[in-house]
């Protein structure tokens, strides 16, 4: 199973405009590559990276970089903002980003305080390459910080309310201040996800102080590499299928008597880059929720664009059997 190093202080970045599932999974590409390059903490000048495409896209992702692209330019001048030993800091991330060899490889220009915010502490977590791009944004965000807390050989991990909000990237959401809120719809779905795709099983445990709850706490136990790598095969199965004994040892492999294409995938990836930047442009590239506007995932652009064709598409005539006419007698 692949893996990347990733600096624990890109695991809670902070910007100011919201940071999408791909953009994430690409910082922690660049921090990763940092720690290969051996670059240190503090440098003098700014420093230039040259990545594969392939590694920033993810794995499984589309072989074209459409949104690689879209991505690059988003973190172009991204500011970022946190705390490092108590002292705020505020740095551009990405400067300069160039697409060379036909797309195959991208080059990076990182200044001095985005390789600092990036490379700062010392120590570092190990993520696995799938898990980092393929979890939901929240699952992703969590094991993390569980990955990170196994790297320092501590036996569970605990954060107070709105620490662990903050971590995961919703200390500005209202909406998740609710005990009963949050853990429906970001903390069971997130564990939900890291248990199932995961090389670990989390146990969750809220921690309260007379009948309000304060904190969150999290055990876990990590699989061993025979486990692990079963889960991998698991994964590797149609999602129908998974976790499901087969009736005989020699039948075909068993897959869920129901349709396995994907009409809205097959047409989206059967269109040019022009026709899709077209189609998104129609749909809408963004969305706005409490008067906050928000990056719409390629997945819910290309469902918005196949509606609109579906809409636009002329209904087609249907035709009435005609029934012959009687003689007279």
């Amino acid at each position: 199973m692949e893996q990347i190093s990733v600096s624990s202080a890109a695991l809670a970045l902070r910007a100011e405009k919201p940071l999408t599932p791909a953009m994430i999974s690409a910082l922690w590409e660049i921090a990763a590559v940092l720690d290969e390059e051996r670059i240190p903490a503090t440098v003098p000048n700014a420093v230039w990276l040259t990545i594969p495409t392939a590694r920033l896209r993810g794995p499984g992702a589309r072989q074209d970089n459409v949104w690689l692209r879209e991505c690059l330019e988003r973190m172009t001048g991204l500011k970022l903002s946190g705390q490092y030993r108590n002292d705020e800091w505020i740095a551009v991330l990405l400067a300069e980003a160039h697409i060379i060899e036909g797309g195959a490889k991208v080059r990076l220009l990182i200044p001095p305080a985005g390789v600092h915010a990036l490379r700062s502490p010392g120590n570092f977590v190990k993520i696995e390459t799938t898990a980092a791009h393929r979890l939901p944004p929240h699952a992703r965000r969590l094991y993390a910080l569980l990955a990170d807390r196994k790297r320092q050989r501590e036996p569970y991990a605990q954060w107070s309310m709105d620490n662990l909000r903050g971590l995961l990237g919703v200390g500005d959401r209202r909406s998740y201040d609710r005990w009963s809120d949050f853990r429906t719809r970001v903390l069971d779905p997130a564990i939900e996800a890291i248990n199932d795709f995961g090389t670990v099983r989390v146990k969750m445990t809220p921690q309260k102080v007379g009948r309000s709850i304060t904190a969150v706490r999290f055990d876990w136990q990590w699989k061993d590499p025979h486990e692990a790598s079963e889960t991998v095969a698991e994964n590797e199965r149609h999602s129908s299928s998974r976790r499901k004994a087969q009736a005989a040892a020699d039948a075909p492999p068993m897959i869920e008597d129901t349709p396995q294409g994907d009409p809205v995938r097959d047409w989206w990836n059967s269109l040019t880059d022009a026709e899709r930047q077209n189609w998104a442009d129609q749909a809408g590239r963004t969305f706005e929720v409490g008067g906050k506007t928000y990056p719409r995932q390629e997945r819910d652009i290309a469902r918005a664009a196949y509606a609109l064709r579906s809409d636009a598409a002329p209904a087609k005539p249907t035709h009435s059997r005609r029934t012959p006419k009687a003689k007279a007698s």
